[in-house]
């Protein structure tokens, strides 16, 4: 009877350490079919293989160079993995090559035996080992043990350790240089730290937001810089752990799929990524002749994603983001749609950092946070203008035009003093608004999203320094004949490559063409000093040298010939029915729609005998019923319970547990915001019917 437990015993024994191997080999496969998934260019490889030396280094590659950003040493191993990758694709020529197996062997080695490091700790424990390890799970077979410990001894420098994105790329180090080892218990410790980080973080902590858009260092919106490289990793383990006993859950499956469909595809347009998304990343499209992270690089990388995520995903998801006004509350970013043109702005607040500089990078990005407004059409706009852009007269923005060089940020970058940022999407209309305070400079800056038009009011500038106060309309490639409208020798509209910009006031625009100069190293450290010499347009209002309660209003619309100028301002535009340091409003379609943007307890003029009185700070639209409103409201500030208002006329208030009152003439009525810590900043909308 013994005898019989025994060999029960050594049965099991064996089953289980069978399992085991057939699920290591599973997960090995898995690992092999998402970079066979990828695909490789055979001619990159031809390319690659003509400036390899007989040692197997690169002759193009500085190896001794340590410096902290864009260190070329990396590319070794990168181009080690794309050749491993045509090594084991079907469709590649050097599809198991017996010369490609020695190279491959051959560049390991050149790499393990030397002592090659950057004074940035990442490509050393991440970005090294990171390549190394998917060459070794890919070429398993060709690579002798020799070989193999000294490159696992490499990847030894990856711990699980970090936080966000930084600890996914860790993790998934130690995955694959333990999946090598068969070290079971690494292998799942370094599975659920990749699997536990997809979660959804509360506002302002680091990694996904409610909203879906992304954090890192701090309540920093990274969409195109560490989320877009979080969506990538993630999605990555998600096909190899995929129909394995370590796969992802189906809740973070549909978190993945909402962080790509309503957070990354928004910020693409026209094959590019939108430059204020990009965190500080900044960058051309190419370095010394060879691709790197731009705009276009990294759309690339996105529609990559949805190709992969798509291959194992049960769902159908959109191939392109709809046409619609979003404010990502988390971020303070907002971006507008449609058929025709793309618009975002980026804010900045007490919540949220406006931008930093690290690596190098960004060393002009001290405004980029400041309501920088940005209009595509052809997506080429703003391509690659970085060098040559007057970095203190961004689009969007108002600035002091002081003669100090602009300050450099640094890692902790910086904030607005102000908690009012925010946006509404309404029935037909977007609005985006906040308070700017910073460096004795202040602005209530609006934003209204309508049609094929951005309306921008300004009230409240003021600053004490002896210094001119620009309010940027915008500053783009020139591109084509600028046409220039003038009343009583004024110019108060311009059109530009199919926009119109029209004073709404008549006040006075100035229009600036001409050559701008520049270099990528005032914006990468790292970069040619090469001077490059671009036609610029640059339109703006000038407010003057220590201005009290300045105001500017302009209107953008967009895809008119200049010939239609004259009927859209006689026609087409929205009245404005308030602009004082208060309030912001403006009225469409004969005031059966109204916008609204409260920066204090205000009152506006609904109509010629009904008024509404603002008791708090808020953003709102309210759209005319046949018998009373419907009206949306947004607390900006993300610190208020209720909101309270004053209406001319008899009403009450429809399905909501907001409370009313009727005194006289005069509807009292209130209205709560969200109160979850998650729904901050979106919307609430009640509905006023009159008695």
């Amino acid at each position: 009877m013994k005898s019989y437990k025994y060999v029960l015993v050594i049965i099991l024994l064996f089953c289980q350490q069978f399992i085991h191997a057939t699920e290591l080999d599973k997960l090995k496969n898995n690992l092999n079919d998402f970079y066979v998934l990828e695909g490789v260019n055979d001619a990159d490889v031809h390319k690659l293989l003509e400036i390899m030396n007989d040692d197997f280094a690169f002759s193009d590659i500085d190896y001794n160079m340590h410096r902290r950003s864009n260190w070329q040493p990396l590319k070794h191993v990168k181009r080690l993995l794309t050749i491993a990758k045509a090594y084991k694709n079907k469709n590649s020529k050097y599809h198991h090559s017996n010369k490609i197996d020695k190279i491959i062997v051959g560049t390991l080695n050149y790499w393990s035996y030397n002592n090659f490091f950057s004074d940035n700790w990442w490509y050393q424990e991440i970005g090294v080992p990171q390549n190394i390890g998917a060459t070794l799970i890919l070429c398993e077979s060709i690579i002798p043990d020799s070989t193999m410990t000294k490159s696992l001894k490499v990847m030894d420098k990856s711990k699980i350790r970090l936080t966000g994105q930084n600890k996914i790329w860790l993790s998934g180090n130690v995955f694959m240089r333990e999946l090598m080892r068969g070290n079971e218990y690494l292998i799942n410790a370094a599975a659920d730290t990749i699997k536990a980080v997809m979660v959804k973080s509360k506002p302002y902590e680091e990694g996904i937001q409610p909203d879906y858009s992304f954090h890192q260092h701090g309540p920093q919106p990274q969409f195109g810089n560490y989320g877009l490289h979080f969506a990538e990793d993630i999605i990555k383990w998600m096909f190899i752990f995929n129909k394995t006993d370590i796969a992802f859950s189906s809740e973070k499956v549909d978190l993945m799929r909402n962080l790509l469909f309503e957070g990354q595809q928004k910020v693409i347009y026209k094959g590019k990524y939108e430059v204020l998304a990009t965190g500080r990343q900044l960058f051309p499209e190419t370095v010394n002749g060879e691709k790197y992270r731009g705009p276009i690089s990294k759309y690339e990388v996105y529609k990559n994603l949805e190709h992969i995520f798509n291959a194992f995903d049960t769902e159908i998801n959109p191939t392109t983001a709809p046409n619609e006004y979003v404010h990502f509350r988390n971020s303070d970013y907002s971006l507008y749609r449609t058929n025709t043109f793309f618009s975002p702005v980026r804010m900045s607040s007490k919540r949220i950092i406006g931008a930093e500089a690290g690596n190098g990078e960004n060393q002009m990005g001290y405004y980029l946070g400041d309501g920088t407004n940005l209009i595509y059409r052809k997506g080429d706009e703003y391509h690659e203008i970085y060098p040559v852009w007057n970095w203190k007269k961004l689009p969007g923005t108002t600035t002091v035009q002081d003669t100090a060089k602009l300050p450099k940020l640094t890692w902790s970058g910086y904030r607005n003093n102000s908690d009012f940022t925010g946006g509404l999407k309404g029935e037909t209309i977007g609005i985006t608004a906040f308070k700017y305070r910073r460096d004795n400079l202040q602005a209530n800056k609006s934003y209204f999203f309508i049609d094929n038009k951005v309306y921008a009011l300004g009230s409240g500038i003021s600053s004490n320094r002896n210094f001119e106060v620009v309010t940027t309309i915008n500053q783009c490639y020139k591109n084509g004949r600028v046409y220039i409208n003038k009343n009583k020798g004024e110019t108060t509209s311009v059109w530009h490559d199919s926009i119109a910009y029209i004073s709404l006031n008549k006040q006075k625009l100035k229009v600036k063409l001409g050559e701008q100069t520049g270099n990528w190293k005032k914006i990468l450290t790292w970069q040619t000093d090469t001077l490059i010499t671009k036609n610029i347009f640059d339109l703006e209002v000038r407010h003057g040298a220590k201005p009290n309660n300045g105001t500017y209003a302009y209107v953008s619309v967009v895809g008119i010939p200049n010939t239609a100028i004259k009927t859209t301002i006689k026609k087409q535009l929205a009245k404005i029915i308030a602009q004082t340091e208060d309030v912001h409003a403006l009225s469409f379609n004969k005031g059966k729609t109204i916008a609204v943007s409260a920066f204090k307890p205000c009152e506006v003029t609904l109509a010629k005998k009904q008024k509404l009185i603002i008791k708090n700070p808020c953003l709102l639209t309210l759209n005319k019923l046949k018998n009373g409103w419907t009206i949306e409201a947004v607390d900006p500030t993300q610190l208020q319970t209720k909101l309270a208002f004053e209406i001319t006329g008899k009403y009450q208030l429809k399905d909501t547990v907001d409370s009313s009152k009727i005194a006289g003439n005069t509807t009292f009525f209130s209205i709560t915001p969200p109160n979850a810590i998650e729904e901050k900043g979106t919307k609430k909308a009640v509905v006023l019917i009159a008695e």
